[in-house]
């Protein structure tokens, strides 16, 4: 089969929907599939993967959004392939996965006024961008199927934009399991912490994301500093790129420097699930954070809010938490005192790894090669 796929960026260090993006294409080379990679920039994809640039201007932003949209649409028309998966923003295509949700929504989150929304779009012309591209990708005529990975974004595809039900499917993401569990991840553990100048007996709590406004990194320090004497033993590790400034202003006003580490992005983000202990995102708005799978499978508990896709995986109080208002630093707070205990820390983290074992990349792959084979047939019968 001939499989285009649209993303901006194909990297394994920049996100999870650009690692998602990787494995997706490493993994159906695997499988004997043509692939072609059509993106701004690639990283880390097999030779045999054939790569087609989308050249944009940078800035202004807006311009960049759409040019992108635009750019990759032309590109794809000149393909001869059998299915057009956009892992982007972009359109027609066959189907269209919802790796960043809907854009009307986080707005919604972001600001929940809507006197102070329609300033921000006004500031930023980005999002507006963003709302054009989203009316566009989810008119029936530009997609024959959408694709979500949590039901979080399925339930918002159907509130936002009247997406018939019979038109999603939700395929959950998978895992590496060879690369992403407690054995492989505990080797990093000893050496990392050493370097770091954290106890064996501490406790380290990992925070991996880019966007660390968005991702809460704010409320997870005001949660820590909640616990008082408590939280003495406890560092936090921050895994992601960012600029990390205010946070240590935050840090010293909470009296936490010495137990903040900020080590940058890294490709072999494996040696920081293994020098944790638990593992803490307290997103704003996340349709399934594939940061919490891979801590998951490397046997962490994992607290994070049920605006996160990935909280539908989360048994409260079995391999982990859910938070249910991610701006509550005091209800985190509650959480991370819970996790505090060893015993009931190792229970959920064996639970968790449990949980995990049932989402691979194999699983995703077969799920998402059966849509694949759905559209071939159905363009075969017209």
């Amino acid at each position: 089969m001939r499989v285009a796929l649209v993303s901006k960026q194909f990297s394994m260090t920049h996100g999870g929907a650009e690692r998602f993006s990787v494995n997706l294409a490493r993994k159906l080379c695997n499988a004997g599939h043509e692939v072609h990679a059509v993106a701004e920039a690639v990283e880390d994809l097999p030779s045999e993967v054939q790569v087609h640039f989308v050249r944009t201007r940078r800035k202004p932003a807006f311009w960049r959004v759409v040019s992108f949209a635009k750019k990759a649409s032309q590109l794809v028309s000149g393909l001869s392939v059998d299915v057009v998966y956009g892992l982007t923003q972009f359109f027609p295509q066959d189907l269209y996965r919802m790796g960043g949700g809907v854009h009307r929504h986080w707005m919604r989150v972001r600001y929940p006024s809507t006197v102070l929304r329609l300033l921000n779009y006004m500031v930023n012309p980005a999002h507006l961008a963003h709302i054009w591209l989203e009316n566009r990708i989810y008119r029936t005529d530009n997609y024959r199927l959408i694709v979500t990975n949590s039901k979080l974004c399925r339930e918002h595809a159907q509130i936002y934009y009247n997406v018939p039900a019979e038109r999603i499917r939700v395929v959950y993401n998978g895992v590496d399991h060879c690369t992403f569990n407690p054995e492989a991840a505990r080797l990093g553990r000893e050496p990392l912490r050493h370097e770091l100048g954290i106890d064996e007996h501490d406790l380290v709590v990992l925070f991996v994301a880019s966007n660390w406004k968005r991702k809460g990194l704010g409320t997870l320090l005001s949660a820590i500093a909640e616990l008082g004497d408590e939280a003495n033993h406890l560092h936090v590790l921050v895994v992601g790129r960012g600029r990390p400034e205010a946070y240590r202003a935050l840090a010293q006003r909470l009296g936490l420097t010495e137990r903040l580490h900020f080590v940058g992005a890294t490709k072999n983000v494996l040696k920081y699930y293994g020098a944790a202990d638990l593992f803490v995102l307290p997103t704003l708005y996340d349709p399934f954070a594939n940061v919490c799978l891979e801590a998951m499978a490397c046997g962490l508990p994992v607290i994070t809010t049920a605006d996160n896709g990935a909280s539908e995986i989360i048994s409260s109080g079995d391999n982990g938490f859910i938070q249910k208002d991610p701006r509550d630093a005091r209800e985190l707070g509650e959480y991370l005192r819970a996790s505090l205990l060893p015993h009931k820390r190792v229970m959920m983290g064996k639970s968790a790894r449990k949980t995990a074992e049932t989402f691979t990349l194999e699983k995703n792959l077969e799920e998402t090669l059966d849509l694949f084979h759905l559209i071939v047939q159905e363009s075969q019968a017209r």
